[in-house]
């Protein structure tokens, strides 16, 4: 009997165009998923246009086939209260949505913006309505203001709220808070104090979302005085999304969820702190499927939001090759352009020379088949498409 090759268990995708009539080669899904209540689908690398397509046209398919009903981005949780309204036939322009609503710029490109109208249009069409949520810590982790505004847009007013919302705005962030905080405001002393309060009024009023996005403000002033890292192995953003993700559960059947491969690994993250993964897998069991990504050849888009927005989705960080010990090196060797492995069937012995995938410019240490139930490999990435603003045909900013 020849000896079997990595080859042999691939299963390949016609395409990642989401608009395709043609959903055959993802059938595998209706054995990969079962009956899981959630299905976590990541990427090792943001602003890719591959990665975004492959995620719309996988969470079109688990709600149209498979009676999914939510998808929850790695995104601020209020903020997103607006997309979903949208999403739900809302009013508003979907540029102005895409960038107020999801945080960390990630809906400024069009391969987001096209996901975002199919579910407003399938939501127009279908009484199966499919929701959108972030999951994450408002305001970049920069700024609580938008956790706290929406919060009091829940609640019956009370004198001081405007001063509140004035001491809590930092400003519109730029990019990215830093891991340890260090480039990020200074936290008035009695601003802690002003959100415990709040939070204590959410719970008063019974209102489970304003609850949530007064908590969310707290979490960021936590990071504002101590990091993403406010104690020796906890992450406070993980800790955050996999808590948003149980009280999503409460509220959805089945969710869809989006973010880095490394917040939806299995295992511990390659800081050594507990990702979403590893969170919830101990909950959710067999209820739970993670499905990460890899890559082979391309430019991984640059994080720099300082860039002019008509740049900002071709900014090179530089050409990543993966090395021979890495699954991102090992399953471009099948020379497809995208493909998907069911790693619970794996033979050991075909996946024991990768020991690391890649993340989003490093190299991630890790066991495979301990941290994702599958992946889907891209030969070739490329840059998303910095999205324009409809009405004035400007570049988003």
């Amino acid at each position: 009997m020849p000896e079997q090759s990595i080859r042999d268990i691939v299963n390949p995708l016609l395409t990642l165009d989401p608009d395709t009539s043609d959903n055959s080669d993802l059938e595998i899904l209706r054995d990969l998923v079962g009956e899981a209540r959630v299905v976590c689908l990541g990427e090792s690398a943001h602003f890719v246009s591959e990665f975004v397509r492959l995620r719309d046209r996988v969470v079109r398919y688990l709600v149209r086939e498979l009676g999914f009903s939510a998808f929850a981005l790695e995104s601020g949780l209020p903020e997103g209260l607006a997309v979903d309204e949208w999403v739900r036939g809302g009013p508003g322009s979907l540029a102005t949505i895409a960038r107020r609503g999801i945080t960390y710029a990630f809906g400024r490109c069009e391969e987001m913006h096209a996901q975002l109208q199919w579910m407003r249009d399938w939501n127009a069409t279908h009484d199966h309505q499919v929701g959108f949520y972030g999951m994450d810590v408002p305001g970049w982790c920069a700024n609580p203001a938008a956790g706290v505004a929406a919060c009091l847009n829940r609640l019956a007013p009370q004198p001081g709220d405007r001063e509140l919302l004035a001491a809590v705005d930092f400003g519109d962030p730029t990019r990215a808070a830093s891991v340890d905080g260090s480039d990020t405001p200074d936290v008035p002393a009695e601003l802690s104090r002003y959100i415990t309060e709040l939070v204590v009024r959410a719970a008063a009023a019974d209102d489970e979302i304003a609850l949530r996005c007064a908590y969310g403000a707290q979490r960021v002033v936590e990071f504002l005085q101590h990091g993403l890292y406010p104690e020796p192995g906890r992450n406070l953003r993980n800790e955050v999304m996999a808590d948003n993700l149980h009280w999503i559960l409460g509220r959805e059947e089945r969710v869809i969820v989006g973010a880095h491969n490394v917040h939806l690994q299995r295992t511990p993250s390659f800081d050594g702190t507990e990702s979403i993964g590893s969170l919830l897998a101990p909950v959710l069991g067999q209820a739970l499927v993670v499905i990460g990504t890899t890559r082979g050849a391309g430019i991984v888009p640059g994080l720099d939001l300082d860039v002019t927005p008509a740049r900002r989705y071709a900014t090179p960080a530089g050409e990543f090759s993966a090395p021979s010990h890495s699954l991102d090196a090992l399953l471009d060797t099948v020379g497809l352009p995208h493909h998907l492995v069911d790693l619970r069937y794996a033979p050991p012995e075909l996946l024991a020379g990768a020991t690391a995938m890649s993340g989003q410019t490093q190299l991630i240490d890790l066991d495979p088949k301990q941290a994702f139930d599958a992946v889907v490999h891209i030969h070739q990435i490329t840059p998303a498409h910095g999205a324009t603003d409809q009405e004035t045909g400007e570049p988003l900013d």
